[in-house]
C-alpha cells in the first residue's frame, strides 16, 4: 500500500473544475493537478508534519509519527544556540510549516527550549495552515503528548480525505534542479536530459531553483552567461570568490583538494571544474534571475531560474532542505551512483544515466536516461521522457523515495563554508 502522506491512492485524476481554469485564463495543457491554498497558494501533496521544537522532543516526534504515517522532522538544536543559530532554526520550522505541500503540521516543543514555539506558529497561520502546538512539560509527558499530537493528525488526515485535485497553473510552480553522487555518466545522460527537461517546463512558465553554489567553481562563466543583467552576474562571480576563499582560510585546504568526493572520483569524475562543466547542464539553458539566501523565497512576479547561494549545505539533505525552504513543489535530482533521498516537504524525482544504477538499485530510481549512452535515443528523446515522468508526479504519482518513506529534512546551519 502506498504511504498515507504520498495523498495519491492510486487514483487517475479525470475530473476537470473549469470554473477554477477560467478565473485564470489557463489552457488546460498548462496545467497540473493539486491543491488550493485556502492563501491563494497550490500545493501537489497534501503532507502532514510533526516538526520538533528542540531536540529533546525528537523521540515524541517519532511516536506521533509513526501511529500516523506523517512525516516527523528532527532538530539537533532548539536549545544553547547563538541568536543568529537559533533565527535559522526557527526560520527551518516556518519554512516546514509554510510549504505549499503541507496541509498541516504539529509541533512538539518541550517547554524550556529557547526556540519560540508561539512565533513559529503564528507565522505559519498567517499562510493558512492548520498548525497545533502541543508542550510536553504543559501537558502531562511524553504519553499525553502523543495522544494529543495523533488526535490533532487524525483530524487533518479526515479532512484531507475531503479534498479533491484541481486544474493549477504552471506558471505558479517551482521546481528544484540538483544532482547528488554523481558520476561520469552525469554528464552524458543523467544532466543532460534534466536540462531539456528543465527546458520544456520552463516553456510551461515554471520557475527553478538551483543549488549551484558548491558545483560552480570553474564553472562560473556558463552560470554568468546565462545572468539576465549584469548585477546578477557580478553577484555569481562574488559569491564563487568568496566560497573559494572561506574554504582556505576555514581549512588551508583549496576546493579542488575535496572537491569532487571520493565517490566522484570512484565513479569516474577527475576534477571539480570537469563537475562544474557537467552542474551546468542542468539549468537548460535557462536565464537566471538573481540569487537567494537561504530561506528567501522567489519574490511574488518574478519567473525563471534562481539560484541559491548555500555555501554551507553542500550536502545532498542541507541541498535539498534549502529548496523546500525556498517555496518548491518537487525536485529533479539526478544521481549518478544513486541516492535514496527524499524529502518531508515535497517529492524528490530521481533519474540516472548509469545503466548498472537503473537496474541494481531501481528502488530508488524514477527514470533512467542510459539509453542515450547506449546510442538508442537522443538526449531530447530522454528529455522528453524525463517531462513525462515528472508530469505524472507534480499530478500525484509518488515517486520512489516516496514510497521507500525517506522523509529527509536538515536546516543548513549559518556559516560560508
Amino acid at each position: 500500500p502506498l504511504p498515507q502522506r504520498c495523498g495519491y491512492h492510486g487514483r487517475t485524476v479525470q475530473s476537470v473544475c473549469t470554473g477554477f481554469q477560467k478565473r485564470r485564463n489557463i489552457h488546460l495543457s498548462d496545467t497540473i493537478m493539486g491543491f488550493v491554498r485556502p492563501n491563494g497558494q497550490f500545493g501537489i501533496r497534501n503532507y502532514i508534519t510533526v516538526i520538533s521544537l528542540v531536540q529533546c522532543a525528537n523521540r515524541t516526534c517519532t511516536m506521533i509519527a509513526e501511529q500516523t504515517g506523517s512525516a516527523p522532522i528532527y532538530t539537533d538544536y532548539g536549545c544553547g544556540q547563538y541568536e543568529d543559530a537559533t533565527r535559522r532554526t526557527e526560520l527551518g520550522m516556518i519554512r516546514a510549516g509554510t510549504s505549499p505541500n503541507i496541509y498541516g503540521c504539529v509541533l512538539v516543543s518541550l517547554g524550556c527550549q529557547w526556540t519560540d514555539p508561539e512565533k513559529i506558529k503564528k507565522e505559519i497561520e498567517k499562510f493558512g495552515k492548520k498548525v497545533v502546538h502541543i508542550c510536553i512539560q504543559d501537558v502531562g509527558g511524553v504519553s499525553k503528548a502523543c495522544q494529543l499530537g495523533v488526535a490533532a493528525i487524525r483530524q487533518m488526515q479526515a479532512e484531507i480525505a475531503q479534498l479533491k485535485r484541481v486544474p493549477c497553473p504552471m506558471n505558479q510552480l517551482v521546481i528544484g534542479v540538483t544532482c547528488g553522487g554523481s558520476d561520469w555518466t552525469s554528464s552524458i545522460c543523467g544532466n543532460n536530459c534534466e536540462g531539456v527537461a528543465v527546458r520544456l517546463l520552463s516553456q510551461k512558465g515554471c520557475s527553478f531553483l538551483d543549488w549551484g553554489i558548491r558545483g560552480l567553481p570553474g564553472g562560473e562563466e556558463l552560470a554568468v552567461n546565462l545572468a539576465v543583467n549584469r548585477e546578477v552576474g557580478c553577484r555569481i562571480l562574488d559569491i564563487a570568490s568568496e566560497y573559494r576563499q572561506d574554504v582556505y582560510k576555514t581549512t588551508g585546504q583549496h576546493i579542488s583538494d575535496v572537491n569532487p568526493t571520493p565517490g566522484n572520483k570512484a565513479g569516474g569524475i577527475t576534477t571539480m571544474i570537469e563537475k562544474a562543466l557537467s552542474n551546468s547542464k542542468m539549468r537548460g539553458g535557462v536565464p537566471i534571475q538573481g540569487v537567494l539566501e537561504i530561506g528567501q523565497q522567489i519574490p511574488p512576479g518574478a519567473h525563471g531560474m534562481f539560484m541559491l547561494d548555500e555555501r554551507m549545505g553542500g550536502n545532498d539533505v542541507f541541498v535539498t532542505t534549502s529548496i523546500a525552504m525556498a517555496g518548491a513543489h518537487a525536485i529533479i535530482f539526478t544521481t549518478g551512483n544513486g541516492s535514496p533521498l527524499g524529502n518531508a516537504l515535497l517529492p524528490i524525482i530521481k533519474l540516472t544515466g548509469n545503466p548498472r544504477v537503473s537496474t541494481y538499485l531501481s528502488e530508488m530510481i524514477d527514470y533512467s536516461s542510459s539509453d542515450v549512452l547506449a546510442g538508442n535515443k537522443t538526449v531530447e528523446q530522454a528529455g522528453q521522457e524525463l517531462y513525462d515522468v515528472i508530469i505524472d508526479v507534480l499530478n500525484g504519482k509518488p515517486t520512489k523515495a516516496e514510497l521507500i518513506g525517506d522523509v529527509s529534512y536538515s536546516v543548513p546551519p549559518v556559516g560560508k563554508c
